[in-house]
């Protein structure tokens, strides 16, 4: 079971002036069910982060962090993902960056990855190049133009 930062929960409750039974009448729950929530005898779904969220008037990806306790993956953080930072939200990506194309893959023992200008390996993730070919752009097509949405839809729509 995933620690859950009980203390948090609970100063948070306390600094309103609540309780977990009123938390469990929000979320239309046994009170019991909530009270084995915050101390992680349970876990906590997804639709009852929401709703802790919108009880408490925190940010989701902070009830989000606490969810999962502070000692661990916290947050949305994946594998080997950095862990999502609230206040900090997430990097952009710096534009002067190069980006990794298909040419720059490396295979190695099953796997596939990418080399960084320091000589890092980075592992690509599965998803990486999964849609490739699954659409076709016609020659002479710019898919950044404005569209006549009269002539062109209409023309398409109705008389083809």
């Amino acid at each position: 079971m995933a620690e859950i930062d009980s203390e948090w929960f609970y100063e948070k409750l306390k600094e309103m002036g609540s309780s977990n039974v009123e938390l469990a009448r929000f979320l239309k729950l046994d009170p019991s069910s909530v009270s084995r929530m915050l101390k992680g005898e349970r876990k906590m779904s997804a639709d009852e982060q929401d709703g802790v969220s919108a009880f408490l008037g925190i940010p989701l990806e902070v009830v989000a962090i606490h969810r999962r306790g502070e000692g661990g993956i916290s947050g949305f953080a994946e594998k080997k993902q950095d862990a999502y930072s609230a206040e900090g939200g997430s990097p952009m990506p710096d534009p002067s960056e190069k980006m990794f194309t298909e040419d720059d893959i490396i295979y190695k023992e099953g796997k596939r990855w990418m080399e960084r200008e320091d000589g890092t390996l980075i592992e690509l993730h599965p998803i990486f190049g999964s849609m490739k070919g699954t659409i076709t752009v016609m020659p002479g097509v710019d898919l950044t133009a404005p569209m006549d949405w009269d002539y062109e839809w209409g023309e398409k729509l109705y008389n083809e």
